[in-house]
């Protein structure tokens, strides 16, 4: 393994904690100097290592970044990677990196290093002669669904990685993936029994960004899902999540692009930002709006979304998923349903100000990189939740990041049922249609999993899109080589209409897209399933063994 496991980890603490909210996570922190916190701290000491680890989570894409690195280490930068692999955007992965490529061992790392945290405090606090065992347990339960959830994705992207059940030494062989499935299931399990409930469906603030009881049963049955475990998947998530009624879906999807939405009833787990100026040049969100917004230098965006000047990583979405939506998500009079307005917008949306406005000119001032002429509404920073000022680096947007909302989990409950696993009070079919009629669609009529109009494979492609699913979905289902067979193999530039006339509103079909060959290969089926074991680590330790085609 890599020199993670052998970081001093309340060196890294002292910068990590400050990223995190001190009163939405109800956690105190202070600075802390010594290992010896583990078993000597007071609670609220203990309460920050958990702070630091859920800090840890979320990542620094700026630091990286800054430093020359890769992107890859941080959650938002995860769901852009995926979002590549997917095909979600029109920044296509190409599929030509191989095992020493820096965009896995940073994947491998992201993950690895919330599991070393999380084995520090579960091997350590429990030995805490201080602390009170309220806060221990507590402290002790979240770091287990943590590193459990870390693990779930280890396995999912690497097939059969090391479990990471203790601090690992780098000597490891590969760890056969039915054993960490059962470690998950267990870990997660077990943390549920100890963890708090949230009071009631607007009970999330008051707990902040920590995980709940019901937090960890949502990853347990989506634990579930992936092993083909339909029955157990369906039963946990109806007794333990839905049954509970202290979940419901936003009225408008399109709020939840803004920080209104911060601990809604919809959020099962998001880190908390904090939304103080003064925090602007120390806290990673602000790297969201330098990166992921659209790049405008290129484009004019509307007056609501932000107007600082961005890259553009993500702002493309890609035509397949454009053509997608401008057929699934139409409401029973034709119409673009609020979720289509919520995650993208086709250019003739953007020039359409009966639904954007702009503050001076509009449209295309020149070619738009990695983009087919869909954009990217979902997770496009809003102008309202900016904060701080000046240089671009030291803006940053207040909105939580999500990384699961009750929308998945009726959709993982619709999926496990369609596929056998038995029903709670709530059918499967129920599920699916709460979704989608919130989504601004007519029912399912019946529960289906392939159907193009309202199966659950289209649903989760709709509601789902850019949150870190869509790669996973297709390979557990099979169906990734066929889908991605010809990801990568061109490049594109959005250059507006045909004619030239780029503030006109006119349709697809006149989309003027600078189309050049790429050197991507496409998925290849029975290799890109599985992420390749970093070559790095593999120089370091013979004992693993790389995966098929790599």
């Amino acid at each position: 393994m890599k020199k993670i496991y052998q970081y001093v980890i309340v060196a890294m603490a002292a910068m990590m904690i400050t990223a995190c909210s001190e009163d939405k996570l109800d956690i105190t922190q202070r600075g802390v100097t010594g290992t010896e916190v583990y078993t000597s701290g007071g609670d609220d000491e203990v309460n920050s290592l958990m702070s630091a680890v859920y800090s840890k989570v979320h990542g620094d894409a700026f630091s990286w970044y800054s430093m020359g690195g890769n992107i890859t280490d941080c959650a938002a930068s995860m769901r852009y990677e995926l979002g590549r692999m997917g095909g979600e955007l029109a920044n296509y992965f190409k599929y030509d990196e191989t095992s020493e490529s820096v965009t896995y061992s940073m994947v491998w790392a992201y993950y690895y290093k919330q599991a070393y945290w999380c084995t520090m405090i579960i091997d350590n606090v429990p030995n805490n002669t201080v602390a009170s065992d309220a806060v221990k347990r507590r402290v002790v339960a979240e770091a287990r669904a943590v590193r459990a959830i870390a693990m779930m994705n280890l396995v999912q992207l690497f097939g059969n990685p090391p479990l990471a059940d203790h601090i690992l030494t780098g000597s490891e062989a590969n760890t056969p993936a039915a054993e960490s499935w059962a470690f998950v299931e267990k870990e997660l399990q077990e943390a549920a029994e100890q963890l708090p409930s949230k009071a009631g469906a607007d009970g999330q603030a008051a707990i902040g960004g920590r995980l709940t009881k019901e937090a960890a049963y949502a990853y347990l049955g989506k634990a579930y899902l992936w092993e083909k475990k339909y029955n157990e998947a369906a039963q946990t998530l109806y007794n333990n999540v839905i049954a509970t009624n202290k979940y419901t879906l936003e009225a408008d999807y399109n709020a939840l692009r803004s920080s209104s939405t911060d601990f809604s009833a919809e959020n099962i787990w998001e880190f908390d930002f904090n939304d103080d100026p003064a925090n602007a040049s120390a806290q990673e969100g602000r790297f969201d709006v330098a990166c992921f917004g659209l790049p405008t230098g290129q484009i004019a965006v509307p007056s609501d979304w932000s107007q600082s000047k961005s890259w553009g990583y993500g702002g493309g979405v890609s035509e397949s998923f454009g053509q997608f939506m401008a057929k699934h998500d139409l409401t029973p009079d034709g119409k673009k349903s609020n979720r289509y307005r919520g995650t993208l917008a086709a250019y003739e949306d953007l020039l359409d100000e009966s639904v954007y406005s702009y503050s001076g000119a509009k449209g295309v001032t020149g070619q738009v990189a990695d983009c087919q002429g869909y954009f990217n509404a979902k997770f496009q920073p809003m102008q309202a939740d900016i904060v701080g000022g000046g240089f671009i680096y030291y803006q940053f947007s207040k909105k939580n990041l999500v990384y699961m909302r009750y929308s998945e989990v009726l959709l993982n409950y619709a999926e496990a049922v369609a596929q056998g696993g038995t029903p709670g009070a709530m059918s499967g079919l129920e599920a699916l249609n709460i979704v989608r009629r919130r989504a601004g669609l007519a029912d399912a009529p019946a529960l289906d999993m392939n159907n193009t109009d309202y199966g659950v494979k289209a649903e989760r492609e709709a509601e789902l899109f850019y949150e870190g699913c869509r790669f996973i979905d297709l390979v557990r289902w099979g169906d990734a080589p066929t889908v991605l067979a010809n990801s990568g193999k061109y490049e594109y530039k959005f250059l507006g209409y045909k004619n030239g006339n780029n503030t006109t509103i006119q349709s697809p079909a006149e989309y003027n897209v600078l189309v050049t060959p790429a050197v991507g290969v496409g998925f290849k089926a029975n290799k890109n399933e599985l992420f390749p074991i970093p070559e790095s680590d593999r120089n370091n330790n013979p004992s693993l063994q790389q995966n098929p085609g790599w």
